[in-house]
């Protein structure tokens, strides 16, 4: 016995799940005359098939204004040390006060120089084609001296003017930070996000990640959740409000929609063993179907559903004992030759309505039902078909009566991936009854289970048999 499952995505999806072996083959007999009261309802479920809305597009609200227009200090930008000249002199000088000796120096290589007042000393010099740079630090770290940069001004200064000038720049630093700190206490806004496709308590965690902090290390501003209408209430500054709207863009997308239908189907091993084999394929512009002596009309334009290509019909190829039989192909040795058959429309969707059909009304298959189902992308959908037996407990001298389920469950997680293609994780259970194998006048319930991951396209289609 095999049982058959298939399934189609909605949109943009036909995604057949065949839970059996080897149905794809057999042959079929004339189609029966439509019902008109089931084509009706077939019309109007294939209208109500759900479908995937479109993201909803969100701005910021206009910016507040600022508490303060002092705009903050811009860090002056380190320009690299200009290095010092390092032309070849000779020097010879006695008891020479340092600021002449200094700016005779600079005057040789065409310096700047600034000396404060402070610097004061004498120096004794008597160098021989020396490098300059080299004469001249020299000079500084016997008095104790320090130069720098100011553009390009060479002045040199003392230890105190250094520390003072040190304790400047940490004061200039301080009244920066004071700045950044005063844009951090300007008035926060307020802005209410309703939440469509996902779920607001889940994107406020990650939203709150994204609020700036003040100098103690807590946040600033909040993001709450209003569940009854699931919004988002955000109150933050401007600037992150900025970062977080675009983020709640991306996040909440609506989720692709996936109709999976379901043929349950009973078949004998062997009907499996008699059909043969087919070969199929099929493309997104536009389908074909070979297989082993298809049966047509040979008037273009028949479609399965009419009866004029049977897709399910023939060998591929048979050598009797005997010669070919009337009708039948043949070649110079009286053996039967190979015939395939060739049928292109499109057959994505009736292809496998088609084959079920056909073997059905052969008597070689039984369609017991085709449940179907819509769900969202990442979520279980769960098909089931069964009874709740009966059975008698006893507790403390009660007799309750409780009921075990014996059902065949097909349960599907499907999983968009780049909408081209579907991953899906399928979990298959049988509950059987046997009546010849009972405990205490209750039958046992044999169970078979079957658990899988496949990766499907477009239009192909998955097998699970042995059910």
């Amino acid at each position: 016995m095999r049982k058959l499952f298939k399934s189609n995505t909605a949109t943009h999806w036909t995604i057949p799940i065949i839970l059996s072996l080897a149905l794809l083959f057999g042959c079929a007999h004339d189609q029966e005359q439509k019902d008109p009261f089931v084509e009706q309802w077939k019309m109007t479920a294939e209208k109500s098939r759900g479908y995937s809305p479109k993201a909803k597009q969100r701005t910021v609200i206009p910016p507040p204004p600022k508490v303060s227009e002092i705009q903050p200090m811009d860090q002056e930008s380190q320009e690299p040390e200009k290095a010092l000249p390092t032309k070849q002199i000779t020097m010879r000088m006695h008891e020479t006060d340092v600021t002449v000796l200094l700016r005779a120096l600079t005057r040789a290589v065409g310096l700047n120089l600034i000396i404060n007042d402070s610097v004061k000393g004498t120096v004794n010099i008597d160098v021989k084609e020396a490098s300059w740079d080299q004469v001249f630090m020299s000079i500084l770290r016997t008095q104790g001296l320090f130069y720098e940069w100011e553009g390009d001004i060479l002045r040199i200064i003392t230890l105190q003017d250094r520390n003072n000038s040190l304790e400047q720049m940490a004061t200039e630093q301080k009244i920066r930070q004071q700045e950044k700190d005063m844009e951090k206490t300007e008035p926060l806004v307020t802005q209410v996000v309703q939440v469509e496709f996902s779920e607001a308590k889940k994107l406020q965690a990650s939203l709150e990640k994204f609020l700036s902090q003040n100098t103690e290390g807590g946040q600033v501003g909040s993001v709450m959740v209003d569940e009854h209408t699931n919004s988002l209430i955000i109150q933050a500054m401007y600037t992150d409000l900025q970062r977080m709207i675009p983020l709640i863009m991306e996040l909440d997308r609506p989720t692709p929609q996936i109709l999976i239908e379901a043929h349950i189907v009973e078949a004998t091993k062997a009907t499996a063993r008699d059909l043969g084999v087919q070969w199929g394929g099929i493309s997104h512009s536009g389908d074909f179907w070979v297989t082993p002596g298809i049966n047509s009309t040979g008037t273009v334009g028949n479609t399965l559903s009419a009866g004029g290509i049977d897709p399910t019909s023939g060998w591929a190829v048979n050598f009797p004992t005997g010669a070919a039989g009337a009708g039948v192909p043949s070649n110079d040795f009286g053996f039967t030759a190979l015939a395939l058959g060739f049928a292109l429309e499109n057959v994505g969707d009736s292809i496998l309505t088609a084959q079920l059909t056909a073997l059905q009304q052969d008597g070689k298959v039984n369609i017991l039902s085709s449940p179907s189902i819509t769900t969202i992308d990442n979520q279980k959908a769960i098909i089931e078909s069964g009874d709740e037996v009966p059975y008698q407990t006893v507790e403390s001298g009660e007799v309750k009566i409780e009921y075990k389920k014996a059902v065949l469950s097909l349960e599907v997680i499907p999983h968009v991936i780049g909408n081209t293609a579907l991953k899906l994780e399928i979990n298959v259970k049988k509950d059987q009854l046997d009546f010849t194998n009972s405990v205490g006048g209750q039958p046992i319930i044999k169970t078979k289970q079957a658990i899988t991951k496949v990766m499907v396209f477009n239009g192909q289609t998955t097998v699970i048999g042995g059910l």
